[in-house]
């Protein structure tokens, strides 16, 4: 009988690629934002769309407010002439983007995420991924739906439809970047979500309240560009075939600009994060 020492073997281990770590950033971040509140507000706003979309569709009602015009693409604008709805577009943001990286600066799980192979930037676009589907849906279901609720029941033709379902998806798109990047910067720079949270909606509303006292004062349409409320306003009317108060393709280019700076501010904070190896 022989006594012989054991012989271990070393076995390498594979890491997740780096496709599904992302993935499994959007997947967890989407399934946080999908609380209660959130559901709510997507709820409510789904109901607003809806409602006034199939409401100022109908023939009938659509000649009675354009003065005989019949339905037109601008019928479709109305959800965006609705203080309510941009209300609870501003909430839904606010929530849905508080702890979007704020939340995980504060448990300090953001430097296991930010482990390689995740670079700054997946981890921001997982993070504004998730964020993000939450406002497409607020944004861009709720429309696309009533627009073929309307065809179906006869109110307006397959282009039209079409027409609008496009200028949804549009404004809707843009709305995303827009929100997105704003609460992925103003969350980056706390590590608490109710700061963010109130930054996000006191940064939204104080600039909406400015530019109107501005233009109150000055009587000048001109202040509108520092809302960036207005700006997507001007956008959304534009491809609804509504005159905007302001220049549709000035607002385009502030909404870009916030996006793209909100966005570099949002990637700087990240990657100065200390990460674990």
């Amino acid at each position: 009988m022989t006594i012989a020492a054991p012989r271990y073997r070393l076995t390498s281990v594979e890491r997740e690629p780096r496709w599904k770590r992302v993935r499994v950033i959007v997947l967890e971040g989407l399934m946080r934002r999908l609380g209660a509140l959130n559901i709510v507000l997507l709820v409510l706003g789904s109901l607003i769309v809806g409602l006034e979309v199939v409401l100022f569709t109908t023939p009938g009602l659509a000649q009675l407010i354009s003065g005989g015009h019949g339905v037109a693409l601008s019928s479709f604008a109305t959800p965006y002439e609705s203080i309510v709805y941009l209300l609870l577009a501003t909430m839904l943001t606010a929530s849905a983007g508080a702890s979007s990286v704020a939340g995980d600066v504060a448990d300090r799980s953001i430097t296991l995420y930010l482990s390689r192979p995740i670079t700054p930037a997946d981890y921001l676009f997982g993070k504004g991924a998730a964020v993000g589907l939450v406002l497409l849906i607020f944004f861009v279901v709720p429309g696309i739906a009533g627009c073929l609720f309307a065809f179906f029941v006869g109110n307006v033709s397959i282009t039209l439809a079409v027409t609008a379902m496009g200028a949804f998806v549009g404004v809707g798109l843009l709305a995303v970047v827009l929100l997105t990047g704003l609460a992925l910067m103003l969350s980056s720079l706390t590590r608490r979500p109710l700061f963010a949270g109130a930054a996000i909606f006191g940064v939204l509303v104080s600039a909406e309240i400015l530019a109107d006292l501005i233009q109150s004062a000055t009587g000048s349409n001109q202040a509108l560009y520092v809302s960036p409320i207005e700006d997507l306003l001007a956008v959304a009317q534009s491809l609804f075939g509504v005159t905007p108060s302001i220049s549709a393709t000035g607002a385009l280019g502030v909404v870009l600009g916030i996006a793209v700076a909100t966005g570099a501010v949002a990637y700087l904070r990240v990657q100065r994060v200390e990460v674990v190896q």
